[in-house]
């Protein structure tokens, strides 16, 4: 003990602590000195890098490989309609029935003329809205229309009634139509019809065939002036 005592000296003491300190420093130095891109991905262990390692926004749509992001993966109820491109879902997209029926075309008039006239060959009616549409294979279509209106005897003491009807026709050929009609001179009520409607079916062999959708007007001198109707027809794809 005393001879290892004796090998004890100061200036051993100082140099073992130098090359202590020179060895350990130079090892917090260069772990915290680190150059550009010296940390190599075979330089980080497994699992070493948790989320919150990662600054806020720091992974980027780039980053992530092809078909990464599964189902699993998405947090219940983060997609919402605001995150969904539009026009980007389709019928296919959705679970069979989700849709009872799809409006694929639908024109109006607020007011159809040519009701108290008679003339012949009809009145064209000013349409608004989406009047064609291109039938697809496989699938039905249903024609809707409905007249409605103050159809208004002229003369209720004669035996004619006001009677007024509009026809809808698909690429110049007539389809369908509705009526409405009063008279005066009979006991309410059956002797009035405010509302006329029709269900046909339209394109169901006319796949890829674009259809146009107008409409006619037939009136007669027996409604009066005060006889005013609105149109609306659509067309439904079921299937």
């Amino acid at each position: 003990m005393k001879a290892l005592r004796a090998t004890f000296t100061y200036a051993n003491v100082v140099a073992t602590i130098a090359l202590f300190l020179a060895v350990s420093g130079g090892v917090v130095y260069a772990a915290t000195n680190l150059g550009k891109n010296s940390v190599k991905s075979k330089n980080i262990a497994a699992k070493a890098v948790k989320s919150r390692n990662l600054a806020k926004n720091a992974v980027k749509a780039k980053n992530l490989g092809p078909n990464a992001v599964t189902t699993a993966k998405i947090q219940k109820g983060a997609v919402t309609g605001g995150k969904v491109k539009s026009a980007s879902l389709g019928r296919a997209n959705l679970a069979a029935g989700t849709l009872a029926g799809l409006q694929v075309a639908e024109i109006q008039a607020a007011a159809v003329p040519g009701l108290t006239t008679e003339v012949t060959g009809g009145t064209p009616v000013p349409l608004t809205g989406t009047a064609a549409f291109t039938p697809a294979a496989g699938k039905s279509y249903e024609l809707l229309t409905e007249l409605k209106g103050t159809p208004t005897d002229a003369d209720p003491a004669d035996k004619f009634a006001c009677s007024a009807s509009v026809t809808i026709l698909v690429n110049g050929v007539p389809l369908s139509g509705a009526g409405i009609w009063n008279k005066g001179g009979e006991a309410p009520p059956f002797n009035n019809e405010p509302f006329g409607t029709s269900s046909t079916a339209i394109g169901l062999q006319a796949a890829g065939q674009p259809q146009t959708l107008s409409a006619l007007a037939f009136g007669n001198s027996h409604c009066s002036t005060a006889t005013t109707g609105s149109l609306r027809a659509v067309v439904v794809e079921l299937g």
